[in-house]
């Protein structure tokens, strides 16, 4: 990875005053002459670097360069490592474990202590509780699809239909609410689309190579999916659900009642997804209206209850 490497040269030049060219190459597993070739590259970039003779010699930035020498303060520094620590509980990949290790190795050791109690106070752990060996496997394959721009081929589970075979562009891998998502172009839709990971089954690479495509990045395409379909209604629930109702609702929906339940203008989506939610919550919940909700969620439980009768 030539760009990460002078990248990580860059950075460490910019943190000290002169590094050696063997320090270099033991960090990042090359030969002294690939230093040097890396050296140009960065003189042909229009970075002044000053080599230094002698057994004291090595490389370094040259003085009053208008680059900041401090570009990276040890809270960057902090916060990169923090990013990249919840990254690698979520995606298991080598590269970011060797990104993790070059960054700390560009420290000076007496700050490393410091830096790594730091980045160490916040963690956000974007792993799911239960992971699913079927996505686990899916991520792996389309991380390499990516990497050597393949086109791959999967069948998938539609909420309609099932479709066997689609053949895609992959171009993004999107992480939302512990859910993967891949956005791709669909060679048989002609036009992006976004797969969900868990639906997936045996992607596969194919040998077709193709070119990447301008794209909008992230979710945006589903931005106003809840907007659109999102009614309110009110419920009625007992103290004991407010933590509860709090996962779905802001507390300024939310009234106390003299008896001590709270009522709620509660944000519902009219789906089997939504209805679990109500369900969920038990007899501690109730809902008042809209009438066609309450009638619905009345025939769902009817319909639990016969499941559940003696024969």
């Amino acid at each position: 990875m030539k760009l990460q490497r002078l990248i990580a040269i860059l950075t460490a030049l910019l943190q000290r005053d002169c590094i050696s060219a063997t320090w270099f190459a033991n960090k990042f597993g090359v030969c002294v002459r690939t230093i040097y070739r890396d050296m140009e590259a960065l003189e042909s970039a229009g970075i002044p670097i000053v080599t230094q003779a002698g057994a004291n010699g090595g490389f370094s930035i040259l003085e009053g360069y208008k680059i900041d020498k401090r570009l990276f303060t040890h809270q960057d520094i902090a916060t990169l490592l923090t990013s990249l620590y919840s990254i690698s509980g979520s995606l298991s990949n080598a590269q970011l474990n060797q990104t993790l290790e070059k960054i700390k190795a560009l420290v000076p050791g007496e700050y490393l202590g410091a830096i790594e109690l730091s980045s160490k106070q916040l963690y956000i752990d974007i792993s799911s509780w239960h992971s699913n060996p079927l996505v686990t496997q899916a991520l792996k394959t389309i991380q390499a699809a990516l990497a050597a721009k393949r086109v791959l081929q999967f069948d998938y589970l539609g909420r309609h239909a099932d479709s066997p075979g689609r053949m895609v562009e992959p171009h993004q891998l999107v992480l939302k609410e512990s859910n993967w998502y891949l956005k791709a172009w669909c060679k048989q839709r002609r036009a992006f689309r976004t797969f969900k990971l868990s639906r997936m089954r045996n992607p596969q690479l194919s040998a077709e190579i193709f070119e990447p495509r301008e794209f909008e990045s992230g979710m945006a395409d589903f931005k106003d999916w809840k907007s659109e379909r999102s009614i309110f209604i009110d419920i009625v629930v007992t103290e004991a659900l407010r933590e509860l109702a709090l996962d779905y609702c802001r507390e300024e929906y939310m009234t106390p009642l003299a008896d001590g339940r709270i009522a709620i203008h509660f944000p519902f989506i009219e789906s089997d997804m939504g209805y679990g939610v109500l369900l969920s919550m038990g007899a501690g919940c109730e809902v008042l209206r809209p009438a066609h909700v309450r009638q619905e969620l009345i025939r769902r439980i009817e319909q639990l209850r016969a499941r559940y009768a003696p024969a």
